[in-house]
């Protein structure tokens, strides 16, 4: 039977809040929080930035939410309209009501709080399994869609994961402590160290029973329904898969597709190059605007 994502118990759910709240305080650009009801639950969304373009969307790495944005908020909403989502099944102030299923229920409740937001079209933006979640909603809603942006995929996005970096994520979930994390988080993203109110929130968050669909990857006939111009960044040093091996996947899925990727960093291409990533994506959205007319 499927499940919605939930704290068991409310002391557990009182400080994960306390630890997302003193993280939300550190947002560094004035923000709206709102709040938009879908057929799977409430929400959360945080809109920052002004401009004339498209808004953009954004969507976070594997169990994060919309501070997961908070080191790039700043130059991403500089000229334009952002939303980061709490990823409804995931810990954060969404509240999900009712279970997704599958790939189709997650496109639907993408679409419903872009639509709850009164946006006609937006670009669309994640990292890691953010960006999984971003090409599916591009291929099940694509007229919603002006621009995708995936930056570092999860392995699902476009392919299986390995069985070496599946162990390396049920190892870690195992039985997660601050050292089992701290060990995975070097190994996924070397040289990433988190501030202690994100590790406040992350061990906090380790409590809830997240309740997303399973991740898979699409098939070709899906992919071929997102149609939406689409950048494509990888780290060279990526220990998720071959990046090369996917650069190739993608270019046979989408000949069009604009393919980057930057030697000398993994998955915490991020942070470690964020000016370069960030100036990327701006001027990606910014080339495609007029797709929006």
């Amino acid at each position: 039977m499927a499940k919605v994502g939930r704290f068991t118990r409310d002391a557990d759910k009182s400080a994960y809040l306390r630890a997302y709240d003193e993280m939300a305080r550190q947002w560094p650009v004035p923000v709206q929080d709102i709040d938009v009801e879908t057929t799977f639950g409430t929400t959360r969304v945080r809109r920052s930035g002004n401009g004339p373009g498209a808004p953009l969307v954004l969507l976070p790495g594997f169990g994060g939410n919309s501070l997961f944005w908070t080191p790039f908020i700043e130059e991403l909403a500089r000229e334009r309209t952002v939303y980061a989502l709490d990823v409804i099944g995931w810990a954060g102030r969404s509240e999900q009501r009712a279970p997704m299923r599958d790939a189709g229920d997650l496109a639907a409740w993408v679409g419903e709080v872009i639509e709850g937001l009164a946006l006609d079209r937006v670009h669309l933006a994640g990292y890691s399994l953010g960006a999984w979640i971003a090409m599916v909603a591009a291929a099940f809603r694509p007229e919603l869609c002006v621009s995708v942006s995936v930056l570092e995929p999860a392995p699902v996005t476009f392919g299986r994961p390995t069985w070496r970096v599946l162990i390396k994520f049920m190892t870690a979930g195992a039985r997660p402590t601050r050292a089992r994390m701290e060990k995975f988080n070097a190994w996924l993203s070397p040289g990433l160290e988190l501030p202690e109110t994100a590790w406040a929130m992350v061990l906090a968050g380790l409590k809830f029973r997240i309740a997303p669909p399973w991740p898979r990857t699409l098939t070709n006939e899906q992919f071929a329904a997102a149609t939406a111009p689409m950048l494509v960044l990888f780290g060279a040093e990526t220990v998720l898969h071959d990046p090369g091996v996917v650069a190739e996947r993608v270019r046979g899925l989408f000949p069009a597709a604009d393919i980057e990727i930057y030697p000398g960093v993994g998955h915490e291409m991020l942070w470690k190059i964020s000016d370069a990533v960030i100036a990327r994506v701006l001027g990606f959205v910014g080339a495609h605007d007029a797709v929006r007319a």
